[in-house]
């Protein structure tokens, strides 16, 4: 399409008629009844008489020669816009995000090889340079020049129409842009809304014609859409990987879920896909083989006839490297066997730290498992520093009279602001009723003389039935609890619990609390028509509690074989989930639990002083090393709207395992102490955005040119493109001013006229 100069007839009609000298038409049109007049005047008498229609022929023949000389002595003209043709800008924005790689057009073509041919090899976009300069940009999250069709890579994660627009505009801005050409499958995963924009363009006048790639449905495919699983987990854990698979054109279809450590395959399921259109969400357990940060891959079983593969696999990373003991203070008021135990259960784990303080005798008591000669050398610590230090507090058979008043409150702060976990194991002394332990405790605790008779008397011997044997029966909460887990498989370990020697005795307390669940109960005795709670538990604060009231899971570890670790595996567990909870003097949070090349990486650090108080007044500094082992240092800045709270950010450039160490220094100056710095890691995936909903988006598409005041193409029409497009105000365009007064017709017209008048005037006998 090119452009000249107009011609007469677009002229007169898109231009406007005026006359050089500068005479009004309204004054014209004055002097043309004028004129009518004059002649008028002059044919009143003649010197033949005329019937009156050769009168008035005569009159119009001899003014209408007059009108069009006048006419021609004014120098009439139209003045219009003529557009230059190289002059005027058009934009030409291609989709170079990943779903432009899917191979969903004819003969297995990708779409962006079909944008390649039609814009380059067919010549469409050198039809259109022959009218305007063509700007040529790429883009996906970001956009960016480019000069040709070898630049595309179809490598951007993320897609953002809008943000192409914008930047389009923020490029060309002060260029006569006579329109955008948006080439795209119209798939926008950002979080803006393109449709603003487009129509800001529309109220300019810039059109935006839109091309859409790809097919509106893809008839099949398979795609994983999330992934969840947990970041940290301790050494002999079991953690859950929840997988999200949507799919197309295989409802009904069986497909096997791996996970997969490197080559080797640590899990496996088949599951059967729903209906289509429809995610399902399929659960996973791994157990992780190594103490190291663990990069697993994830698949989903490619399927014949998938036109995408890209998104069946995904990596998700583990961090399962040893970690510093977590330290738990066990207080017990005798040497009895499940303290015995207890201790035995824990000696094989380096990942916990049991501190006990034994009673042994009146006045008499030992220390084991301590670090230092002055831990716990004054018995339960003296302050809330000292007792701050544990994640976990366990109270074994101890009685009221060993705690102060000012201990028990300490104890409370423990849990409610500390965020410590506490378990009241065995005996629970009446005297507790109304201190801050029974606050803490998911029971409720009862005097002895409110019990029924059956009830009373704690664990005794023999026939009463609160020291019966008896087996312990899990509860619906307690089926599914991580914390009772002794193996992975549901049905296996239900079978394990079942098998399990019986239990003897149980000290009897009131009703469970309101927010608190029960995970093992007693199979027959009852206070209130409830079973009595064996474990409870229950959040308190910033903690968390828990209550067991039997004294005999040690019965577990004495009749069991030898092999079997089912007592182990229980109190590692129970003591894990207590501890876990507690804070660290510094906790690192990412806002997204997983991370695409190009993100944006928020990392949010919470610094809590010596007594775990926010600390306002800390330094921060964060190193971060990237896959290529390359280190960047950057501060972190405190967050002002919250206390304790310190922030920085980056962009995760390279795909694989990132890795961050963020260092505090206190105003107090604790720069010595090991818990002045924390390390955490994250990796870096290929994203599955773009494979989400990666059908051709007409309807997007359609509007955006709709708003804009262009017009929408698919793909396989868009050479029609270059016969629609046309020039708006915004072109570059000049003021031309066309002479009408030495037209040939209107001098033919005017011999005519005169020829006319004079033949009918000799006819009639006229001079």
């Amino acid at each position: 399409m090119e452009y000249s100069q107009p011609n007469f007839l677009t002229a007169l009609e898109d231009g406007t008629f005026t006359f050089a000298y500068g005479i009004s038409p309204w004054l014209f049109a004055l002097l043309v009844v004028l004129i009518t007049i004059g002649v008028w005047f002059t044919y009143r008498k003649t010197t033949r008489q005329l019937s009156t229609p050769w009168k008035a022929f005569f009159i119009g023949i001899r003014s209408s020669v007059l009108v069009l000389l006048l006419f021609c002595l004014l120098r009439p003209v139209v003045t219009t816009l003529q557009v230059s043709p190289q002059e005027t800008y058009l934009a030409v924005v291609i989709d170079d995000s990943q779903s432009m790689a899917i191979a969903d057009l004819t003969d297995g073509q990708t779409r962006q090889a079909a944008v390649a041919e039609q814009l380059y090899e067919n010549g469409l976009l050198d039809e259109l340079s022959e009218s305007f300069q063509i700007r040529t940009f790429r883009f996906d999250n970001q956009t960016q020049r480019i000069a040709g069709s070898e630049e595309l890579s179809e490598e951007g994660t993320a897609s953002s129409i809008d943000q192409a627009l914008s930047y389009v505009d923020d490029q060309l801005n002060g260029l006569p842009l006579g329109g955008i050409i948006l080439v795209s499958d119209g798939a926008d995963n950002s979080d803006d809304d393109p449709l603003a924009t487009a129509q800001d363009f529309g109220a300019r006048q810039i059109p935006v014609f839109t091309i859409g790639v790809g097919q509106e449905d893809i008839p099949q495919d398979i795609g994983i859409v999330d992934v969840r699983a947990a970041k940290t987990v301790l050494e002999g854990s079991v953690f859950n990987v929840q997988v999200a698979v949507n799919h197309q054109g295989y409802e009904g279809q069986e497909v096997e879920l791996s996970i997969m450590d490197g080559d080797t395959q640590v899990v496996s399921d088949v599951v059967i896909l729903g209906a289509e259109g429809v995610t399902r969400r399929f659960e996973l357990e791994i157990t992780p083989e190594r103490p190291d940060l663990i990069v697993y891959d994830l698949n989903v079983e490619l399927q014949a006839g998938e036109i995408i593969d890209k998104n069946n696999s995904y990596s998700f990373l583990v961090d399962n490297t040893e970690k510093e003991a977590l330290d738990i203070l066990y207080l017990e008021g005798h040497p009895r066997n499940e303290y015995k135990f207890i201790r035995r259960a824990v000696s094989g784990d380096n990942s916990l730290r049991l501190a006990t303080y034994l009673q042994t005798g009146p006045e008499k008591y030992y220390r084991q498992g301590i670090e230092s000669a002055t831990e716990l050398s004054s018995g339960f610590p003296e302050d809330r520093e000292e007792l701050f230090e544990y994640e976990a507090i366990v109270l074994g058979d101890i009685e009221f009279d060993f705690f102060d008043a000012d201990q028990l409150q300490m104890l409370e702060d423990f849990v409610a602001e500390r965020g410590g976990g506490f378990l009241m194991s065995g005996m629970v002394d009446e005297e507790f009723i109304g201190s801050p332990i029974a606050d803490i405790l998911p029971v409720t605790l009862v005097e002895e003389g409110f019990l029924p008779a059956h009830l009373r008397g704690g664990i005794r011997r023999g026939a009463h039935p609160t020291g019966e044997l008896f087996y312990p029966r899990l509860t619906s909460n307690g089926e599914f609890s991580p914390v009772l887990r002794l193996s992975a498989d549901d049905s296996e370990n239900q079978a394990l619990w079942r098998q399990l020697p019986e239990l003897q005795g149980t000290y009897v307390t009131g009703r469970i609390k309101p927010g608190a669940e029960v995970l093992i109960e007693h199979p027959l005795l009852q206070y209130q028509n409830q079973a009595l709670p064996l474990l409870a538990s229950q959040r308190y604060g910033s903690g968390r509690s828990m209550s067991l009231t039997t004294a005999s899971t040690w019965r577990w570890q004495m009749m069991l074989p030898a092999a079997d670790e089912s007592h182990e595996i229980l109190w590692r567990q129970i003591l894990r989930w207590l501890a876990v909870s507690a804070p660290e003097r510094i906790t690192i949070e990412f806002d997204r639990e997983f991370y695409n090349v190009g993100d944006e990486v928020n990392v949010r650090a919470i610094v809590l002083n010596n007594k775990y108080e926010a600390d306002n007044d800390a330094t921060l500094w964060m190193q971060t090393s990237n896959p290529l082992e390359e280190f960047i240092d950057a501060p972190m800045e405190w967050d002002i709207e919250e206390d304790g709270v310190y922030r920085a950010s980056f962009i995760a450039e390279e795909e694989g395992v990132y890795s961050l160490l963020v260092d505090v220094a206190s105003a107090a100056g604790e720069t010595s102490d090991s818990s002045a710095e924390k390390t955490a890691a994250f990796v870096v995936t290929p994203s599955l955005r773009e494979y989400t909903n990666a059908e051709l988006d007409s309807g997007l598409m359609a509007r955006i040119a709709e708003v804009s005041g262009g017009s929408y193409f698919n793909l396989a029409v868009a050479g029609e493109l270059a016969n629609t497009i046309e020039f708006t105000p915004n072109a570059y365009s000049r003021e031309v001013q066309i002479d009408l007064w030495d037209r040939p017709w209107l001098l033919a017209l005017l011999i005519l006229l005169l020829c006319v008048d004079w033949v009918s005037r000799r006819t009639k006998g006229l001079s």
